[in-house]
């Protein structure tokens, strides 16, 4: 099983190398639970049977004046173990974006981009300091990992991270790989239409906006979405997330299992679709 979205915000070892973190991940990112060993954190993994996790930063030095761990504590992490696959994180108002990117993907081996409009507070659609990320990454063939909807951070502006803000984007960089994080809840249907048309948008799991995340997928996927569209129009666009720290993976893994999907679409959300889109089996291969 692979999840694709954590933030090892929580993990003592990060957090002991920045003394402001934590500070960060309480009043920025609205994380307040205590820092926990690397040990412990596999442990979670293995409970919820997790073998890989891409792990991300945050960088909001230009809005928050903080980066939700670097990318050099993600390439740290990926050196401690091989279950972690590293995402980068950029300032996009930041003059040295493009330079701090190439230099995490090509030096520090990072296979993708986390952009949080409603945390680092940028539009989405600027031509100016956007768009050559975008290049960028298209020309590095690497997928951009966007938070949409609702941000559980307390100074998070939702409306910054409106999924048909992406639209522009999409179409004018056809090869760029983009992934929708908790399927922009509560803009589930603006979401859906875009993972219809677009072939290279893809969604996370890591849907939770009230009761429990079995609660708040059924709701989405099933009572929203509908279980037969899923497999008939987006089988092999959904990747699994948990969004750790904010959820335990494990619940996360419970949520879809209670879904009751075909084994075909379940080993898709589980394992397949990430292992393609990260493009693990070439890359073990090479």
């Amino acid at each position: 099983m692979i999840d694709i979205h954590q933030h090892p915000l929580h993990i003592k070892e990060v957090v002991d190398q920045d003394p402001a973190l934590e500070k960060a991940v309480k009043n920025v990112y609205g994380v307040y639970s205590s820092p926990h060993s690397l040990e412990s954190h596999f442990s979670q993994m293995d409970a919820a049977g997790i073998e890989k996790a891409v792990i991300m930063p945050i960088d909001c030095t230009t809005a928050q004046g903080c980066k939700l761990v670097t990318n050099e504590q993600i390439s740290w992490l990926m050196e401690k173990s091989s279950r972690f696959i590293g995402f980068a994180s950029v300032d996009p108002r930041s003059p040295d974006a493009l330079v701090e990117l190439e230099k995490a993907v090509k030096e520090f081996g990072l296979q993708g981009l986390k952009l949080d409009p409603s945390l680092q507070q940028f539009d989405i659609t600027n031509k100016d300091y956007c768009y050559p990320i975008y290049q960028l990454c298209s020309e590095l063939d690497i997928p951009i990992f966007f938070h949409c909807g609702m941000s559980w951070s307390p100074i998070g502006q939702a409306a910054l991270a409106h999924p048909l803000m992406l639209e522009k984007v999409i179409q004018d960089f056809p090869k760029l790989k983009v992934i929708i994080s908790q399927f922009a809840w509560p803009w589930v249907y603006e979401a859906f239409m875009l993972g219809i048309k677009y072939k290279n948008v893809y969604f996370d799991t890591s849907i939770l906006f009230s009761g429990s995340p079995s609660d708040s997928v059924h709701q989405v996927l099933d009572g929203q979405i509908g279980l037969k569209n899923l497999e008939r129009s987006l089988s092999e666009q959904i990747v699994f997330g948990s969004n750790t720290p904010r959820v335990d993976p494990k619940r996360l893994v419970w949520a879809i299992q209670d879904l009751h999907l075909k084994p075909a679409l379940e080993s898709n959300i589980f394992h397949a679709n990430a292992a393609n889109l990260l493009k693990l089996d070439r890359r073990n291969d090479g």
